[in-house]
């Protein structure tokens, strides 16, 4: 049987009195229904609201709420409790929470609105999480003035602190209204109008007026599957976003010695001179590795057979550098040079193993390092020209 939606008369109602009208399980935790009830169920991309039941004088936390297709409501409760089809139930929801999905979810129905106003760019979906809000819409980029105009739109509304209402209108009066999006259902249909500027079907819960989101701001934007996702803060979660971000800020400043509006210009200054000194360590590493590879080929005199073999054990085991020095070795002779990390140096994971040949030699690195990769339990490969892999630790590297 289909539950009475209180929630509906009045989304301020944070008490009401009830009867038990079914007993059970819903998804395996033990849940009840009542034959009328304040608790709003999960829908519509708003979370179910929580709170308290108390049964014949037990009292149980209601940890979620959700309706079936029938329209009954579920409250999940904590635990198991003894009560008997009919019981009295008095209902007292968390109104901090419930209050706050109100905001979010208003906003949501206003910030889609101007989204569309000001970008033409359609809503398809939102979800108003506990800690984050957001909505996809169908578009692949919104300019920064047009976003910021829509932001501007949402809270010149907000100031204004026109009503926001639910009307249930006739198929008649249905059809003649300008609506955001049509309706998910033929009959019954619940119209919520902030004042003419938005007409949206939605079953959720709203403020009464838009005052009483205080304000809306956009905190993210990015590309989710084509479209984009807007992450979005109203009412209080709005103030806890600013104040995180401003605590960011000025622990950012203190650092850098200077204001919160100068942390930008102090971020590219250190941009700049680290991009200076990487590209000095850059040059002086080359110059290094130039003069370390003079020293290894002056002690292997190129071989008489035609194909030398260059054999180096490092105790640096960054890949980079292992590559930079086979590349300079390889090149300068033509000679087959192959690097392993020190025994000393190789990590957990076993020793790193790059070997590559010159323009003229015709060494398989590939296939040279499949089979020793093969042989001692190993990974890797490559070309014929250059390849890389690991080995255990102990292997004997021939």
């Amino acid at each position: 049987m289909a539950s009475v939606k209180k929630y509906w008369d009045d989304p301020f109602l944070s008490t009401h009195d009830a009867r038990v009208s079914w007993l059970g399980e819903r998804d395996g935790k033990p849940a009840l229904a009542l034959d009328e009830t304040i608790f709003y169920p999960e829908g519509g991309g708003q979370l179910g609201d929580t709170g308290t039941l108390r049964v014949d004088g037990e009292a149980v936390r209601v940890v979620d709420t959700q309706i079936d297709d029938a329209g009954t409501i579920f409250h999940v409760l904590e635990r198991a409790i003894s009560a008997q089809i009919g019981a009295s139930a008095s209902c007292a929801i968390d109104v901090a929470r419930r209050r706050d999905h109100m905001a979010q979810h208003t906003a949501q129905h206003m910030l889609s609105r101007a989204l569309l106003d000001e970008a033409k760019a359609p809503t398809v979906s939102a979800r108003l999480g506990a800690t984050s809000c957001t909505l996809d819409v169908d578009k692949s980029t919104i300019e920064d003035a047009r976003l910021h105009r829509a932001e501007d739109l949402v809270n010149d509304v907000i100031r204004s602190d026109v009503s926001v209402r639910a009307l249930f209108p006739t198929s008649e009066e249905l059809a003649k209204m300008d609506l955001r999006r049509a309706p998910k259902v033929s009959a019954g249909v619940r119209i919520i109008d902030v004042d003419g500027f938005d007409l949206t079907p939605c079953g959720g819960t709203h403020v009464t007026r838009t005052g009483q989101i205080g304000v809306m701001r956009v905190a993210a934007i990015e590309r989710y599957k084509g479209k984009l996702r807007i992450s979005f803060h109203a009412a209080t979660r709005a103030l806890a976003d600013a104040r995180a971000k401003e605590d960011v800020l000025a622990k950012l400043a203190e650092k850098f010695t200077c204001g919160a509006l100068d942390v930008g210009a102090s971020v590219a200054k250190l941009q700049h001179d680290l991009k200076q000194r990487t590209d000095a360590l850059a040059n002086a590493r080359g110059e290094l590795f130039e003069l370390l590879a003079q020293k290894i080929l002056a002690d292997t005199p190129p071989s008489a057979t035609g194909t030398t073999i260059v054999r180096v054990a490092r105790g640096d085991g960054d890949v980079a550098v292992l590559r930079s020095l086979a590349g300079r070795l390889a090149n300068a002779r033509g000679d087959v040079v192959a690097i392993c990390t020190a025994p000393d140096a190789s990590g957990s994971d076993g020793t790193l193993v790059v070997v590559q040949r010159g323009a003229t030699a015709t060494f398989d690195c590939g296939a040279w390092l499949k089979d020793l990769a093969a042989k001692t339990g190993g990974r890797g490969g490559g070309r014929p020209e250059r390849a890389e892999g690991r080995v255990p630790k102990d292997a004997t590297i021939e």
